[in-house]
């Protein structure tokens, strides 16, 4: 229970940025922001560090703001976007993949009214969070190779990277497969 309050006060913060108007609001979650940093003693250079990483997706949606809008509300939506990134950091830095899969499957027990087992759902959220990184290592391994054959990791060579990186998915989602049945979990 304490996993979905997180969560849903998660969502609640990082939707209410978007809501309140352009002015002292923003700073006032920009604070909150920080005091978590702080109060959950949590490594506060790694954390804006992984925001940065996300600066160019800010960057670009405060391009096309300007082009939309202006430049005063463009400015205000980067920080807002910046705002809710952080959050979005803090709250995974602090929660497990067990934790928030445990927190889906609370939120999806209204489906066994439809005999839908949230077990699987569970399994399926813990499997999918869990590989994100792995993914993100097996491109960054083919990208290495590339660049070590001479190859440019660029569009040109979209086809060759694409299909070593599906192959590499679907060998993955195959060993889980096999590993899922040695463990007695089969879908019936």
């Amino acid at each position: 229970m304490k996993n979905l309050i997180k969560f849903l006060s998660f969502i609640f913060y990082s939707t209410s940025v978007f809501f309140f108007p352009n002015n002292i609001y923003t700073i006032f979650f920009l604070i909150i922001n920080s005091i978590l940093m702080i109060i959950l003693r949590k490594n506060i250079r790694n954390i804006i560090n992984k925001t940065f990483k996300i600066f160019p997706f800010i960057l670009f949606t405060f391009v096309i703001n300007c082009f939309m809008d202006d430049i005063i509300n463009a400015f205000w939506i980067g920080g807002k976007l910046i705002i809710v990134c952080n959050a979005t950091i803090i709250y995974a830095i602090t929660t497990t993949t067990a934790s928030i899969a445990e927190t889906v499957k609370l939120l999806c027990s209204p489906l066994k009214i439809f005999k839908i087992n949230t077990d699987e759902i569970k399994i399926m959220v813990c499997i999918s969070l869990s590989m994100f990184p792995i993914l993100r290592k097996d491109l960054y391994e083919i990208k290495e190779a590339c660049i070590s054959r001479g190859m440019k990791f660029n569009i040109k060579n979209t086809k060759n990277i694409l299909s070593k990186y599906c192959l590499s998915i679907i060998k993955r989602v195959n060993y889980i497969e096999e590993a899922l049945i040695a463990k007695g979990y089969e879908n019936s």
